[in-house]
């Protein structure tokens, strides 16, 4: 267990958990007045989990990113494909697994050898379509985030990417060029966010409340620069060709706080989605083949989602006719350069 993973587990709070019932799917509250019941990662102050202020300033390229933004189409949720798996664990209790690295020297913090990783042993199971898998013990307040993980035919796991993070920290790293050696900027995602962060959780669902930003992806992203909160531009292996116009990894969309989501024509689970919109918004972390949300996607939340949640929730009232017209940036700040990566072997 490297000096990060034992550090972060020693002592202190044990954030609350809320298990995933094996119940049938309960009514969705109306979302009015609902108190804050479902976990929710990283600090109270995080980028993740802070209102957009009343009076926050919209970014000069509003109109213009969000017109680009709308004309990829209307907007989805990725939910049993492309989204991210998540394995809620207790360390004490899940066997630890060696896991290698794809490409030499390639791994982020918390990964650094000798390595012991908890692996459940249903994980094996599972060939995610993003090739996302994250690992969550809500009492440590750890996640194990892996990008192209894979068993190979000899039971040996096998990661291009992995990196361990503190759930009780900001939930953003610091720039890639301000750390001693990038990788410890980045994560499973190309634009160094943990990968359960933005995640709709269905406990939230049948809480009636999303208390925190969304992570959103689209096709049109901006390669060669990214904002704050993200902390690089990984976006040279996403298949998509480089471009230098687009949101960039990093940017804050927000649902005009002044649209009507009562009289939306929305389902109840669309409304809980569209209020986190109003309030906290949605930071690009990766790029897409269509504009969508992601919901979290382990076995047994796939199982649970059915009659809660659907891809298409929100695509009939978030036309890009819609978004066009009442979805704003937030103000980027600076654009810094993203990282020049080395091609993979």
């Amino acid at each position: 267990m490297s000096s990060l993973i034992r550090s972060l587990a020693i002592g202190g709070l044990a954030l609350a958990a809320v298990a995933c019932s094996k119940s049938p799917p309960q009514p969705v509250p109306s979302g009015e007045d609902v108190q804050l019941q479902a976990w929710r990662p990283f600090a109270a102050d995080s980028p993740w989990n802070t209102p957009i202020p009343a009076n926050a300033v919209v970014d000069a390229e509003s109109d213009a990113l969000i017109a680009d933004f709308a004309s990829e189409g209307a907007l989805f949720i990725n939910i049993d494909q492309w989204s991210v798996p998540v394995y809620y664990i207790d360390m004490a209790e899940t066997p630890t697994r060696t896991v290698y690295d794809y490409y030499t020297g390639v791994y982020g913090r918390g990964f650094e050898w000798p390595r012991a990783i908890p692996i459940p042993d249903d994980m094996a199971r599972l060939n995610p379509s993003a090739g996302y898998i994250a690992i969550v013990d809500k009492t440590r307040g750890l996640e194990w985030d892996l990008n192209q993980a894979n068993k190979n035919d000899d039971g040996i796991w096998m990661t291009g990417f992995g990196v361990v993070t503190s759930l009780r920290g900001s939930g953003v790293s610091e720039p890639w060029n301000e750390v001693e050696q990038a990788n410890e900027a980045a994560s499973a995602l190309p634009s160094g966010f943990p990968l359960s962060a933005g995640l709709i959780r269905l406990d939230e669902i049948r809480t009636g409340r999303i208390p925190h930003a969304l992570m959103l992806a689209s096709p049109g992203i901006r390669s060669d620069v990214f904002v704050r909160p993200a902390s690089t531009a990984r976006l040279q292996y996403s298949g998509f060709a480089p471009s230098e116009t687009g949101l960039p990894l990093g940017a804050r969309l927000q649902l005009d706080p002044d649209f009507n989501i009562e009289s939306s024509g929305l389902s109840p689970t669309g409304k809980i989605i569209a209020r986190a919109l109003q309030t906290y918004g949605a930071y690009v972390g990766d790029q897409a083949g269509a504009n969508v949300l992601f919901a979290e996607a382990g076995p047994e939340q796939l199982a649970e989602w059915k009659g809660l949640l659907k891809p298409d929730e929100l695509a009939s009232i978030f036309s890009p006719e819609m978004m066009a017209r009442h979805f704003r940036v937030i103000d980027m700040g600076e654009a810094l350069p993203a990282e020049t990566v080395p091609a993979q072997p």
